[in-house]
């Protein structure tokens, strides 16, 4: 399994910009093949801090997410906006169990 983690800050004013924008790449790409979870989570202390998660089910499937039309269209609401931090990694997970 692959997963992608990290943060999206915006400008405070910019927060709500991206709103609409995250809400439509979140439907699109949970129907994609091997998309198991992608959701953006907005941070109870910071409003224009932006939460990513996402599982997939191969480093194909994360591929061919990226690829996607509406991965470009996501880019171009992000350049709408001012980004004042970024940190995203992506984890190979071997194996997971319940907690």
């Amino acid at each position: 399994m692959i997963v992608v983690t990290g943060t999206i800050e915006l400008a405070p004013e910019d927060s709500e910009t991206l709103i609409e924008p995250v809400i439509e790449v979140m439907r699109l790409t949970s129907a994609e093949k091997g998309c198991i979870v992608y959701r953006f989570y907005r941070d109870l202390e910071n409003a224009a801090l932006f939460r990513v998660y996402e599982e997939w089910e191969s480093q194909a499937d994360l591929d061919a997410h990226l690829k996607s039309a509406h991965i470009a269209e996501f880019g171009k609401a992000l350049q709408s906006v001012r980004v004042v931090g970024r940190s995203l990694k992506v984890l190979e997970i071997e194996s997971a169990r319940p907690l």
